[in-house]
């Protein structure tokens, strides 16, 4: 994943990389389009980020496209295994970052992070660092 360039758009890169992968837009969408998309500046905006760390704002982008998406605050586990089937994005609250789901690797989360090193995590997400920088919100798709 290309490296965000402002701070407040890790939302928007990691819904980009989502809808990019799976074929749900071009891959000449941009990531402005996609912070229009979300709804800016009162669903996310340069003050905050994403205002709602539930993802409603998400899943309402997936809505546009007939993407269906479910929302919950999951364990790792619960995680890891769903991952194994299917993308999505998520977010730790003790991180304030949010990330997509590529997938798994070994017994870790294969993620697309669009702000590599940030707190020490690049393209791979431990059980020991999930544990560290959640609980996560996660929006994966149905």
């Amino acid at each position: 994943m290309r490296p965000q360039t402002f701070s407040w758009t890790c939302s928007a890169c990691a819904l980009d990389w989502v809808l990019k992968s799976t074929g749900l837009v071009a891959p000449s969408h941009t990531r402005l389009e996609t912070i229009n998309q979300i709804g800016y500046p009162e669903n996310i905006n340069p003050t905050w980020g994403l205002m709602d760390a539930s993802g409603p704002a998400l899943r309402e982008v997936y809505a546009s496209y007939d993407q269906g998406t479910e929302q919950g605050w999951l364990d790792f586990d619960t995680v890891y295994e769903l991952a194994q089937r299917t993308t999505g994005q998520m977010s730790g609250s003790a991180w304030y970052h949010w990330i997509a789901l590529r997938g798994v690797t070994g017994a870790a989360l294969w993620i697309a992070n669009s702000a590599p090193g940030y707190k020490g995590i690049y393209d791979v997400l431990t059980q020991t660092d999930f544990e560290r920088l959640g609980p996560f919100s996660v929006v994966l798709l149905k």
